[in-house]
């Protein structure tokens, strides 16, 4: 009943101000400064209301984070969107999800939607979980100590990222809750807000830049969203019906 009314409290957050202007429950922080003079991106409010995030220099990566959905489930998801200014060219963002294995390993969950052919069009920053659940995943973020158990079972005690053979889709990971660490977990590559007087995580995050030469642009975005499945805002919708009954 407590992870009810807290979903249904985060579904009521979501759908209520998701869509405010200054996109109420997101916060644009910066993951890792460039790798040569620890310089950090930029990120600024852009006159159209969108944010800009500026990748210059080769390392330097950026976030657009929530904790809205944490608590829920990977397969909770019905859609991700947000949208980019074409004016504005770049690979990229992509999304990264925060997740535990339920025994005390996390990892992050990522798919470049930018860089596979499993994406097309606008559905790279606009899709439903019928796309996302046949998506190829990485693991990346794993603990060489703690370790993550995976779908079928095993324990890996290092992330799989792109080009690691066998890959997951993001369906065999539904049932995973997203949570991130509540301490530092991870590289210096981990959606973690690097300018934080204390750690800082978020469950839900589209990412700006990498190392690589391809991700150095300008990226002006705005409404970033995760928004629960209807089988889930059914189940939030019986939960508010509870609450009112009990006053």
């Amino acid at each position: 009943m407590k992870r009810l009314m807290t979903i249904c409290a985060v579904w009521f957050m979501v759908n209520c101000i998701a869509s405010a202007a200054d996109v109420a429950g997101w916060d644009a922080f910066v993951i890792r400064n460039s790798n040569s003079g620890d310089i950090a991106p930029v990120i600024s409010d852009h006159e159209s209301g969108g944010k800009l995030f500026q990748i210059t220099l080769a390392g330097q990566k950026a976030g657009w984070g929530t904790n809205l959905i944490n608590g829920m489930t990977i397969g909770d998801i019905q859609a991700i969107s947000i949208t980019r200014d074409s004016s504005v060219v770049g690979w990229g963002p992509y999304m990264n999800f925060w997740i535990t294995d339920g025994e005390g390993g996390y990892a992050v969950l990522s798919n470049e939607p930018s860089h596979t052919s499993e994406w097309t069009g606008s559905s790279a920053y606009d899709t439903t979980w019928d796309v996302l659940k046949n998506a190829t995943t990485w693991v990346y973020e794993v603990d060489s100590t703690a370790g993550f158990k995976l779908p079928n079972g095993t324990t890996t005690y290092s992330s799989l990222p792109a080009g690691t053979p066998n890959p997951f889709t993001f369906e065999e990971f539904a049932n995973y809750i997203i949570a991130p660490p509540s301490s530092h977990w991870g590289s210096t590559g981990a959606p973690d807000d690097l300018n934080a007087s204390t750690y800082t995580a978020y469950g839900a995050n589209w990412v700006f830049g990498d190392t690589q030469s391809n991700y150095l642009d300008g990226y002006l975005v705005s409404s970033p969203t995760v928004v629960p499945e209807p089988a889930t805002m059914a189940l939030l919708a019986l939960g508010g019906l509870l609450l009112r009954k009990r006053r």
